[in-house]
């Protein structure tokens, strides 16, 4: 499988047409099997016409106004080039109030979503955003598919969720304004591939956008990652771009060969994350004088 992680910049631009055309090449020059794009990507809609706001909370909804423009973008990229989109994420208005949600597209023009489920203190106090209601596992033409936005990949137990669920591989947008978020999630992206010895893919946001204080500065770097092990690289990095540095990271992964220490592997996390369950909660504290 070919699969292109976007170290992506948001930038403002005059109008759709040529927002389309910076989708179009993006994806066209990828040729890849699945193309990901970082968390709050989809802010770059809220910049498009030149828009000003002075206020998080009106940057997140005019991003949410225009949630369906930047969709509509991907999907029909999805549908010219025949591949599948993570088309990032970003501010999406449901019933209950303002998620963060990224959306999966299928070549034929499907979509479907993944919410953040567990939100950063900035999303809770200035964006006044709430939290998904659901993990969901994407069965696609490419293998299943399981998404964890930035944040919720610093949570071992959504990933162990999909992983036991069948998830081929994780993909995680990003968006992290300094050099310590950024060491959290890639850090956090490596662990979960040796817990789960399965393939976890990162795209994050990156460069500056003063006009808009949500993603004024964002630091990241792209990365392939899977469990050390046989016949897989010994730092279990499969690829990873440079850091800061605006492209797309292209490369061949096949994610049943990076699963395959699950069952034939010199460890088996995987297999062996119930004996800890039993210790769960038991502690003895021995008093040392």
């Amino acid at each position: 499988m070919r699969l292109a992680l976007a170290a992506y910049h948001c930038q403002p631009f005059p109008g759709w047409a040529a927002h389309w055309s910076k989708v179009d090449r993006l994806v066209g020059e990828a040729a890849a099997d699945l193309v990901v794009l970082p968390e709050y990507a989809a802010l770059e809609a809220a910049l498009v016409g030149g828009s000003r706001c002075d206020t998080p909370i009106a940057w997140r909804d005019l991003a949410a106004e225009r949630a369906a423009e930047w969709v509509e973008h991907w999907r029909m990229a999805a549908q010219t080039h025949g591949c599948h989109i993570l088309a990032g994420s970003g501010p999406v208005v449901t019933d209950t109030g303002v998620v963060n949600r990224a959306w999966l597209i299928s070549p034929n023009g499907g979509v479907a979503h993944q919410d953040k489920l567990i939100l950063t203190p900035y999303e809770r106090r200035e964006m006044d955003m709430i939290p998904g209601s659901a993990l969901s596992l994407f069965d696609t033409a490419l293998g299943k598919i399981g998404v964890l936005i930035c944040y919720d990949s610093e949570f071992p137990l959504l990933a162990r969720t999909l992983a036991s669920a069948g998830a081929d591989m994780i993909l995680v947008p990003s968006c992290t304004d300094a050099p310590a978020g950024q060491t959290r999630v890639r850090q956090s992206r490596r662990a979960r591939a040796i817990e789960g010895q399965c393939l976890i893919a990162q795209a994050p946001l990156v460069g500056a956008v003063p006009e808009c204080e949500i993603i004024d500065v964002s630091t990241g770097r792209t990365g392939v990652f899977c469990p050390p092990d046989y016949g897989l690289p010994p730092d279990g990095i499969l690829a990873q771009g440079k850091t800061d540095v605006a492209g797309v990271l292209v490369t061949e992964v096949d994610p049943a060969a990076i699963a395959a220490p699950r069952g034939s592997g010199q460890v088996g996390n995987f297999a062996h994350w119930p004996e800890q369950e039993g210790w769960a909660g038991k502690v003895t504290t021995w008093p040392l004088v």
